[in-house]
């Protein structure tokens, strides 16, 4: 609702402006951390004004916007973020950035659903990743969700194990080593994002190597923050560490 009244707010009490000004607007409300009126902003412009790189900021205002609401909020934020995707992959179909980020984003969808359409959606998140990494190998959100989907594959115990392979047939593996070799590609390439330094992290103290977890967690409770999110980002890093 809130979202809402403040689409209708910019789209009466606004001078018209062209899709370059509103794009600057939406920009600058997005680097505030502002991604309601970003959101706003953007979808004032119509669908043939949204390149595919527009499609991508709006997709992620949604998605972090959505990492800020209460829980019983998110799922509707992600579901937007991934409809805004799949327009920008009609506009763009061969580029990683978008393949990325539909991984990512149905990871956090799949968070809000059963047993089974999880295990669904997890083969789909690889399925994006290995698509981003086949046109980049060295990008760092695809080699994050890669890392990311090889923890928590790794972590599956046997009972659900059991009941992925029930309904899915043969289950891919995961491991700590392949998370932390992908996730540490994801720092190297994007060494600002805290995100990635704690998933990194949790990898390495899998494996027992606590001294290297414990400098990527320091490094992170150095950074500037760069989405909304990375303050209870950094709050999870200051966990981690007390723990090792």
């Amino acid at each position: 609702m809130r979202l809402f009244s403040i689409f209708l707010l910019c789209l009466f009490t606004t001078p018209m402006l062209s899709a370059h000004d509103t794009v600057a607007q939406a920009d600058s409300a997005y680097r505030a951390f502002n991604y309601s009126l970003a959101i706003a902003l953007y979808e004032t412009l119509s669908d043939d004004d949204k390149t595919a790189e527009i499609c991508i900021k709006l997709a992620d205002a949604y998605f972090y916007g959505g990492y800020e609401l209460p829980k019983s909020k998110q799922e509707a934020m992600y579901l937007k973020a991934k409809s805004v995707l799949e327009l920008a992959l009609k506009k763009s179909p061969a580029n990683p950035d978008i393949y990325a980020r539909l991984g990512q984003v149905t990871g956090q969808i799949a968070l809000f659903r059963g047993n089974k359409e999880k295990v669904k959606l997890g083969l789909e998140i690889k399925e994006y990743a290995d698509k981003a990494l086949a046109l980049d190998p060295n990008h760092g959100m695809a080699n994050a969700v890669l890392g990311i989907w090889h923890y928590e594959l790794a972590g599956l115990g046997f009972v659900e194990r059991t009941f992925a392979k029930l309904f899915f047939g043969n289950v891919p593996e995961g491991s700590y080593e392949q998370s932390a070799k992908h996730l540490a590609k994801a720092v190297s390439h994007s060494p600002e994002v805290i995100f990635y330094r704690n998933a990194y992290a949790k990898a390495l103290l899998k494996l027992g190597r606590d001294t290297e977890a414990k400098q990527q967690l320091e490094i992170a409770l150095k950074l500037p923050l760069i989405v909304a999110g990375d303050k209870q980002n950094k709050r999870e890093s200051r966990l981690l560490l007390a723990d090792i």
